[in-house]
C-alpha cells in the first residue's frame, strides 16, 4: 500500500473538499488569531473556525437531501459565529459552544445510526475538533482564590463522557458496516451486486474498524477472466483442503490450535511451516485454516491466505474479487494483551500499534457473502456446524 493509498484509504471521495478545506484552515487559522487575549480562547478559536470551515465546504462533495446541506450550512455559519466571538475572548462563545457541539454531535451521530451518512477519518477528525473545543469550553480556567472545583469536575465529566458517547456510536455504526460490507464483498456469484454494496463502505474499512483494505483503483467490478481467476482459485482451494477435513488430520499435518478460544463458530489454526515457506497463494500449502469447533464435532469453513511480512501486497488474481486486509491491534502487557485500536483510530496508553501482513478468506462451504466474504456469520457458521460437523475425536 503506497503512502497516497494509505491516506485516501477510510476516506469518503465526497469529504475530499472537506479534509481540504480544514486542513487549510488548521494552518492558517492560527496565524489569523491576532494578539493572544487568553490561549484558550485562542486555540477555541482555531478549532471552532476549522470546523466552520469543514462544514461550510461539505455540501461541495455531497449529493444529500436539502435538510442535510442545510444543517451543514447552518451548522458551519454557527461555528463561524462562534470562533469569531473566541478570537476576542468575547462572552458567549463558551456558553454557544457548550451547547452547540453537542447537539451537533448528536444530530451527526443519530445520521450515521439510520445510514443517512458514514464516520469516516474525516468525520471523525472534524468530530474530535468540536469535543476539544468543547472541553475547552466547559472547563473553567483556575483564578487566583476561585478554583472553581464543582465547575471544573463538572466540565471534565461531561467533556469524557461526550468522548465516550460519540466514540461509541461511531464504532458500533462502523463495526455493523463494515460486517454488512464484508459479508457481500465476496460473492463471485454476483459481482456486480456483491461488489457495489461493498465499494459504498470503502472507506469504512480503516482503523476505526480495525481493519485496512487497499483502494479500489478504476473499476471495481471484475473482467470476466479476473472472475474466472477468482472461480479457479475458490476451487483449487476447496479441493486441495479436502484432506484436512478432519480435525486430527489438519493437526497431523502441523496445524495448531490457538492457545485461547480452542472452539467456537470461528477458530483459526496456523501452520508455522506454511507462514514462513515463501509460498504465496498456494493452495496446496494454506497458511490458515478456519474451523467450527462445538459440541465434539468439527467443522472446515475455509483458509486464511497470508503474506510472510507486513507492507508486503498479496497479489490479486481476482482484482476486486480476491482483496487482501490487514488488520490494526493493539499490543499491550496489561490484560487481555491484544486488543482492535480505539473508535478514534489510535490505541490506548502504554499500548503499541501494529498492522499484520495481508491476509485473505478463502471459504470452502458456500457462505452467503461467497468464496471471498471477509467473515461469515456466526449464527450461519452453527447452523451449517450442526448437519455437517465431524467428531473430533
Amino acid at each position: 500500500m503506497n503512502p497516497v493509498e494509505t491516506l485516501l484509504t477510510g476516506i469518503a471521495p465526497e469529504h475530499t473538499a472537506a479534509l481540504t478545506a480544514g486542513i487549510l484552515a488548521c494552518c492558517f487559522l492560527p496565524w489569523l488569531a491576532g494578539p493572544a487575549v487568553n490561549q484558550v480562547a485562542r486555540w477555541a478559536y482555531v478549532l471552532l473556525g476549522a470546523a466552520a470551515v469543514v462544514h461550510l465546504a461539505l455540501p461541495l462533495g455531497h449529493r444529500d437531501s436539502a435538510w442535510l446541506t442545510a444543517g451543514f450550512l447552518l451548522s458551519g455559519v454557527a461555528y463561524g459565529v462562534l470562533a469569531w466571538r473566541a478570537r476576542g475572548d468575547r462572552r458567549g462563545w463558551r456558553f454557544g459552544t457548550a451547547v452547540l457541539v453537542p447537539l451537533n454531535l448528536l444530530a451527526y451521530l443519530i445520521v450515521i445510526g439510520r445510514g443517512g451518512e458514514e464516520a469516516d477519518q474525516v468525520g471523525i477528525a472534524a468530530a474530535l475538533v468540536e469535543l476539544v473545543a468543547f472541553g475547552l469550553a466547559v472547563v473553567p480556567q483556575r483564578r487566583p482564590g476561585r478554583p472553581r472545583r464543582f465547575l471544573r469536575a463538572l466540565g471534565s465529566t461531561s467533556t469524557v463522557f461526550a468522548v465516550f458517547a460519540t466514540g461509541a456510536v461511531v464504532w458500533i455504526s462502523t463495526l455493523v458496516a463494515h460486517q454488512a460490507a464484508g459479508a457481500s464483498a465476496g460473492a463471485t456469484q454476483a459481482p456486480a451486486v456483491g461488489h457495489s454494496h461493498a465499494h459504498g463502505h470503502e472507506h469504512l474499512l480503516r482503523a476505526q474498524a480495525g481493519v485496512i483494505m487497499r483502494q479500489l483503483i478504476g473499476d471495481h467490478h471484475p473482467s470476466a477472466a479476473q472472475a474466472d481467476a477468482a472461480a479457479h482459485l475458490a476451487a483449487d482451494t476447496r479441493q486441495s483442503v479436502r484432506r484436512f477435513a478432519k480435525l486430527s488430520d489438519a493437526l497431523a499435518a502441523g496445524y495448531q490450535l490457538p492457545i485461547t478460544g480452542k472452539t467456537g463458530p470461528d477458530v483459526h489454526m496456523d501452520n508455522p511451516a506454511f507462514k514462513s515457506d515463501g509460498a504465496v497463494l498456494d493452495p496446496r500449502r494454506p497458511e490458515t485454516l478456519v474451523f467450527t469447533i462445538e459440541d465434539g464435532k468439527a467443522t472446515l469453513l475455509g483458509v486464511v491466505y497470508v503474506i510472510e511480512r507486513a507492507g508486503v501486497a498479496g497479489p490479486e488474481p481476482g482484482g476486486p474479487v480476491t482483496r487482501w486486509h490487514a488488520h490494526n491491534l493493539c499490543i499491550s502487557l496489561a490484560p487481555p494483551g491484544i486488543g482492535v485500536v480505539t473508535p478514534y483510530g489510535g490505541c490506548p496508553t502504554l499500548s503499541v500499534a501494529l498492522t499484520t501482513p495481508e491476509m485473505m478468506h478463502v471459504w470452502v462451504v458456500d457462505p452467503p457473502g461467497g468464496a471471498f466474504a471477509e467473515g461469515v456469520d456466526a449464527k450461519w457458521a452453527r447452523d451449517y456446524h450442526r448437519t455437517h460437523g465431524l467428531p473430533t475425536a
